[in-house]
């Protein structure tokens, strides 16, 4: 597992401090509006399912990416999927959103088996990808990569694996918080494609604790993963730069103000709802919506919260990362 000194800095910092000393000279997580919109998506069904895509000519990779539980493939559509797609797409890489079979309530992947022949969503994502070189759009030589958030992450990781097993140039994997599925444990670490781990310290769905101690497993078996491990952070104006139609001094109010009021974080941005839990599960997040507006702009504001404090919810701060760590990917096996 890779750190970082900033990663063994909070570390330590993290033995010595009192927890509300932590809150208060945390960072504030700032983010910014895109620097280059996504192109139009395509919006097709193909092989029975509706799907987003765009792919340029000549990509030089094709990136599956896999929505979380309860998604579809308008995951590709969202804010900060946007933004990592737009980077990807800047960089040259096209990519294909999906939904999952399971069309449920749950709207999960299936990741209980790497054998297309049990597992309907591995066949289908096969299928997806013959069609697109039949299409043209791609060659079987592309080189494909994998991106998902939460069990999108772990089907990611299970996908990469079983797309491998099946021929496919599998060249790396990025995981937004989600698990490594035990099929695509049991064969040798050394095996799989490297990937890039993103986990946030206060995750209450997929435990931050735990899906890092099965990497530093497969890490210690000879795996390539690099692991990023997100701390808390205060909020500031710079934090809602995404909500839609806020102004700057709206930002500012909501801060100082709004947010206190709601009994959500102090003055300084420093959370103070939930400090009597050891992470931010679904109930949490379902308490904390009924403190902010309603509608599109309560959700905004909650997203840019949970992204700050390190819970569960895709992000697009290391959208450079990721390029960089599928070029690296490339350069090594083009």
């Amino acid at each position: 597992m890779r750190t970082t000194p900033a990663l063994l800095a909070a570390a330590a910092l993290a033995l010595i401090a009192p927890a509300a000393a932590r809150a208060a000279e945390a960072p504030c997580q700032v983010d910014a509006a895109l620097a280059l919109p996504a192109p139009p998506a395509a919006s097709e069904t193909i092989e029975g399912r509706p799907t987003l895509r765009h792919v340029p000519k000549g990509a030089k990779g094709i990136v599956y990416f896999f929505h979380g539980t309860g998604g579809s493939e308008a995951f590709a559509s969202r804010t900060h999927s946007r933004r990592l797609l737009s980077e990807l797409i800047r960089a040259g890489y096209g990519y294909l959103s999906a939904p999952s079979l399971d069309r449920t309530d749950v709207k999960r992947w299936n990741i209980s088996s790497l054998d297309p022949a049990a597992n309907p969503d591995v066949a289908y994502m096969l299928a997806v990808h013959k069609a697109l070189i039949a299409r043209g759009e791609i060659t079987a030589t592309t080189p494909v990569f994998t991106t998902g958030m939460s069990n999108g992450g772990a089907f990611a990781n299970l996908f990469a694996v079983a797309a491998k097993a099946q021929g496919l140039p599998v060249r790396a994997v990025a995981d937004y918080m989600g698990p490594f599925p035990a099929p695509m444990r049991q064969g040798d670490p050394k095996a799989l494609p490297p990937t890039l781990l993103i986990l946030s310290q206060n995750d209450g769905l997929v435990s931050a604790e735990l899906t890092g101690r099965v990497a530093g497993q497969l890490k210690a078996g000879g795996a390539d993963i690099e692991v990023h491990l997100n701390a808390e952070k205060r909020a500031c104006p710079a934090t809602f730069a995404l909500v839609p139609g806020m102004s700057a001094a709206q930002r500012e109010t909501l801060v100082k103000a709004t947010l206190p009021a709601a009994g959500v974080a102090d003055a300084n941005g420093v959370r103070t709802i939930f400090r009597d839990r050891p992470v931010i599960g679904r109930e949490e997040m379902a308490q904390l919506a009924t403190r902010l507006p309603a509608g599109a702009e309560g959700r905004a504001i909650q997203e840019a919260l949970i992204i700050a404090w390190a819970g569960h919810q895709m992000r697009s701060d290391y959208a450079k990362r990721q390029v960089e760590f599928f070029d690296q990917a490339l350069k090594a096996r083009p």
